[in-house]
């Protein structure tokens, strides 16, 4: 309803509904997981600043890659199914809607159903001693799936996967909101870089 006030295309209504949709069913399909959830928000306080510098500097190195791309005549252009930033030039309310959607909603709803759902349930139902070996194997895995619902084209594949890997690998380490932060500075970093 708040939207609807706002006077945005329809397109900016449909993707922040739709997000909000996938948010409701992640968060009711993970209700059994809000204990861990809460023990990881806790933990993430004094470390939130290096986890969005990390994403800074994972922004700036995929920047960096590109324009050595370019430098071989290889485009390194977003996914077909990427939102498309905004034009920066003209603020109005799908602008800054679409900026929430780029650098929070995204990040949010990825890293709940890549990491922390599908993930961290396969990491949580493995046997010790095969761990380290077959949440590296889904790790993989999910990372592909990540990039390539992203729909890259072919030089990018390698940003998107490379980001998913190091979006697990936090996850794996800090945390679910440790791997959000570095996904929302990643993708902040769009706009600054």
């Amino acid at each position: 309803m708040l939207l609807s006030g706002m006077q945005v295309k329809r397109e900016t209504f449909e993707l922040v509904m739709g997000q909000a949709g996938l948010l409701g069913v992640l968060l009711l399909v993970s209700l059994d997981r809000t204990g861990e959830l809460l023990e990881e928000a806790q933990k993430i306080n004094k470390t939130a600043p290096l986890f969005i510098m990390a994403g800074l500097l994972l922004s700036r190195a995929f920047q960096w890659y590109r324009e050595l791309a370019r430098q071989y005549g290889i485009a390194v252009a977003p996914g077909a199914s990427q939102v498309k930033v905004p034009d920066l030039a003209v603020i109005n309310w799908d602008t800054a809607i679409m900026i929430v959607s780029i650098i929070l909603l995204g990040p949010l709803l990825e890293e709940i159903l890549f990491r922390f759902i599908g993930l961290g349930l396969v990491r949580r139902a493995v046997k010790p001693g095969r761990a380290v070996l077959f949440t590296g194997v889904w790790m993989m895995a999910i990372s592909a799936i990540f990039a390539l619902l992203h729909g890259p084209e072919p030089a990018a594949f390698a940003l998107y996967f490379i980001s998913g890997i190091i979006y697990s690998l936090t996850y794996l380490k800090y945390g679910l909101f440790a791997s959000i932060l570095v996904h929302a500075a990643g993708n902040a970093g769009v706009f600054i870089f």
